[in-house]
């Protein structure tokens, strides 16, 4: 992990600590009461991001009680009360911060009584509910899984584990219904995902139009998620959810994952805590992605937000790290020409990327004691030995150590002498490491005839797969011509 990247991941803990306990009343006193509970501490949790965060820790008293309290108010969401043995129930908390709940170690959920806190009230009535019509199911799905069980009777239970689930969902629409503006409302919307219609359009032909379902799961997934609330982010569905859309839903392709990041990150700008989480989200999942081209979307994010002096709140040292990355990766994109590298070979003759005439060139960075590369480089030699005249391939290898007597050994020892073999130390162009991006080796670039980058950080397999996929779509293209 290189250095922004720890930058960024530490940035990401700071974001929590700034302003993450906005004033919405005056205090906060939360009394909890644990029948059986041997514990000295309980500790308050609450969700952000997909981990959580310490709030503040409660000491029993002599009456039997953990009182939480503080003098400024917290932000709605989703807390846990945490045990000494890692058990935990959840509460909502938003404008009622002052109330109390008691329980018993033998079930948290079933024991639960609460006063003062109506949000908390439903939501451990919906809980109980649903864990009755758990019950409920559990011989129902053991019945219809025995072997012994007749066709009829198989039918009989779905209509049952059918008429279960209606229950539930009618459980949940009514209290909606009648809490529309309540936190516990407000979480279980952002939390649904969409119901895709029974029925299927037609196509002009007739037939059903088979990528429908896709896009109106797509168009409808965050149907009644305000990507503004605060509270949201303080879920476990916020983080959650968008990074399901974000790897799971759209198209891994720069274009789209650039615009719709854009987008949540748009819909997320009034509230300050929203909007920074979605920048950091956003830039940190394309920047450390394995996906190849996923660094232009990191770019893109990064000129819009972090270059422009839209993300404020970074300091002078993260900033100035994301900036030198963001222009680093900015000359690597795919289909950017490829920086051009001048470097003596072995004769100490100085050999130009950009003077090779090939209509594809292999870039090597190596080292003679890397292991991995010791793997690599006889693989790429074996399929560039038997199709590199085919299909006019050439090797720019660059070796990164500075003995020269090692340098010239292991390309004997690879038998890689065809090759135009060059030294990076040794080099009119000093600064390549920084220049292509190099933290370890071995890596390989591809270009293409005008030395554009076709695809990089490739394994020898890749190699091969790219440039014949490449040729056979230029052929095609040329007999269209």
């Amino acid at each position: 992990m290189n250095i922004l990247r720890n930058l960024i991941i530490a940035f990401g803990i700071i974001l929590f600590s700034i302003n993450s306990f906005a004033q919405q009343s005056n205090n906060y006193n939360i009394k909890v009461k644990v029948d059986n509970c041997e514990d000295k501490q309980l500790i308050l949790v609450t969700y952000y991001r997909s981990s959580n965060k310490i709030v503040d820790t409660a000491f029993v008293n002599s009456k039997g009680e953990y009182v939480f309290s503080g003098d400024e108010a917290l932000i709605g969401g989703m807390y846990l009360i945490l045990f000494e043995d890692k058990r935990y129930f959840e509460i909502i908390i938003d404008k009622d911060q002052d109330f109390s709940l008691q329980t018993n170690t033998d079930d948290f959920v079933a024991n639960m009584k609460v006063k003062g806190s109506k949000d908390n009230t439903d939501f451990y009535n919906l809980m109980i509910h649903m864990n009755s019509l758990h019950e409920k199911r559990m011989p129902l799905d053991k019945e219809i899984k025995d072997s012994t069980t007749t066709e009829a009777r198989k039918k009989e239970l779905k209509k049952e584990l059918m008429d279960l689930g209606k229950e539930a969902d009618n459980y949940r629409v009514k209290y909606m219904d009648e809490n529309p503006e309540a936190l516990f409302t407000i979480i279980l919307k952002a939390s649904k995902e969409p119901e895709i219609p029974k029925v299927l359009p037609k196509k002009e032909d007739g037939t059903n139009d088979s990528t429908y379902i896709y896009k109106y799961y797509r168009a409808h997934f965050f149907d009644n998620f305000d990507f503004a609330d605060e509270r949201l982010l303080h879920t476990r569905f916020y983080a959650q959810k968008i990074k399901k859309y974000w790897t799971q839903v759209i198209p891994q392709n720069p274009d789209t994952l650039t615009t719709e990041a854009i987008r949540i990150i748009e819909l997320s700008k009034t509230n300050k805590e929203t909007y920074m989480y979605n920048i950091w989200y956003f830039t940190y999942a394309s920047e450390t992605s394995n996906i190849m081209g996923m660094d232009a979307v990191f770019v893109a994010l990064g000129k819009k937000y972090y270059l422009s002096g839209e993300a404020f709140w970074v300091n002078k040292t993260v900033l100035k790290n994301m900036t030198d990355r963001i222009n680093t990766l900015d000359q690597l994109l795919i289909g950017r020409t490829a920086p051009n590298l001048i470097m003596q070979d072995t004769a100490f003759i100085l050999r130009s990327l950009h003077d090779i005439e090939a209509n594809y060139t292999i870039v090597m960075f190596w080292d003679p004691d890397c292991g991995h590369c010791k793997h690599e480089i006889p693989r790429v030699k074996k399929w560039v030995d038997d199709n590199g005249d085919k299909y006019g391939v050439k090797v720019f290898s660059i070796c990164s150590d500075t003995n020269v007597v090692k340098w010239k050994k292991s390309i004997k020892t690879f038998k890689i002498e065809s090759w135009i073999n060059v030294d990076g130390p040794r080099s009119l162009t000093p600064n390549y490491h920084d220049l292509y991006d190099i933290i370890s080796t071995p890596v390989i670039y591809l270009l293409d005839d005008k030395k554009r980058i076709l695809a990089k950080r490739l394994s020898d397999a890749q190699v091969h797969s790219f440039i014949e996929r490449d040729f056979k779509q230029k052929a095609k293209e040329k007999e269209k011509e």
